[in-house]
């Protein structure tokens, strides 16, 4: 009996494993410019001209956005913090506004315990062979008085699928990165 157990359990288990494929990196890839594209898309509605970074091993992927005097950074952070200093460090500075956007939500710090387990439900899910994609977790630098806090972020957690993408043919949209420089914030225009 013991060993029809074994055998039984043994066949169901390589099955699963050979039946559960993991996502490959085109598929990671796209998934990623299209999160990057929605984000684009609802700054563009919110009438900020963007630039829309390419990412790198060295950087996060981010969208630069200007709006008359308002100036910010939407950066997408790891879902288990682990980039925060060097973010904070790298990207933003005292006289910044910095908060994190999550599931439509604004917090001032990352709400790690809900960003984790989020991700690892996910990846659960797209184990069992669903499509299923972590929420994505933006860490917001805006100069201040941009009161970049006061915009609808909840729009991002409502909408379902993104359309045309940033680098497809929005009226803003171009491609570049923004390398720290010196002890100034990313936000301030250079004179």
């Amino acid at each position: 009996m013991l060993r029809w157990f074994v055998l039984i359990l043994l066949v169901l288990t390589l099955g699963w494993k050979v039946a559960v494929r993991p996502d490959n990196s085109h598929e990671l890839e796209k998934k990623e410019t299209d999160a990057q594209s929605k984000i684009a898309e609802f700054l563009v509605r919110q009438h900020f001209a963007i630039l829309v970074s390419e990412r790198t091993t060295d950087t996060p992927p981010m969208i630069r956005a200007t709006g008359g005097l308002c100036r910010m950074l939407v950066i997408k952070s790891s879902y288990d913090g682990s980039d925060h200093d060097r973010i904070m460090h790298g990207y933003a500075s005292a006289t910044d506004t910095v908060f994190v956007v999550f599931g439509g939500r604004i917090y001032a710090e990352q709400p790690t315990f809900l960003t984790a387990s989020d991700e690892l439900w996910a990846r659960f899910r797209r184990q069992l062979g669903l499509k299923a994609e972590a929420t994505p977790v933006l860490v917001v630098i805006a100069a201040k008085g941009c009161e970049a806090e006061r915009l609808p972020w909840h729009q991002l957690s409502d909408q379902k699928s993104a359309s045309a993408g940033a680098a497809g043919g929005l009226p803003f949209s171009a491609t570049g990165l923004w390398p720290r420089t010196g002890g100034a914030s990313m936000l301030e225009s250079k004179k």
